[in-house]
């Protein structure tokens, strides 16, 4: 009994321990560069653009959402380097007025279930960033249920 006893103490222990270091590492992250969210922009977007894990900004920020960030909101970005797998675009997605394409509608699609803008912009092979700034869409991830959009 005296046994099973010393070894729960000795593993519980090691589970404090591990469990100490493993949250270690966000306090050795300083700030590389302040980020103005833009309408539009995701987590995973800004994280491209800088190369850091989305994940780590959220954490920095105290994020708990990382569905729920806000234009205009000013981020922090950690040098939380992380490696992408996936699609790497190697330019921002522009969302200036002056962007070079208009907004005249050659199309009008009606959301349906299950629909989302990165599907319908394959559908209709255009930018799904070209269809938010046409539509006034700030997050990329709320289409509503029979809104209808302009297909520029």
């Amino acid at each position: 009994m005296r046994r099973v006893l010393v070894a729960v103490v000795i593993a519980l222990f090691l589970v404090v321990l591990a469990s100490s270091s493993a949250h270690a590492r966000p306090n050795e992250w300083h700030t590389i560069a302040y980020h103005t969210v833009r309408p539009g922009e995701t987590l995973s977007s800004i994280g491209r653009l800088y190369g850091v894990s989305p994940m780590a900004i959220a954490s920095y920020n105290g994020i708990v959402n990382p569905n729920l960030i806000y234009p205009w909101q000013v981020l922090a970005i950690p040098n939380a380097y992380g490696h992408w797998w996936g699609p790497w675009y190697p330019y921002h997605p522009p969302y200036w007025p002056g962007y070079p394409y208009g907004c005249t509608c050659r199309y009008h699609h009606t959301v349906a279930g299950g629909e989302n803008l990165y599907r319908i912009s394959l559908h209709y092979g255009v930018s799904m960033w070209h269809i938010a700034q046409c539509n006034g869409i700030s997050n990329l991830n709320y289409v509503q249920l029979g809104q209808t959009l302009c297909i520029p």
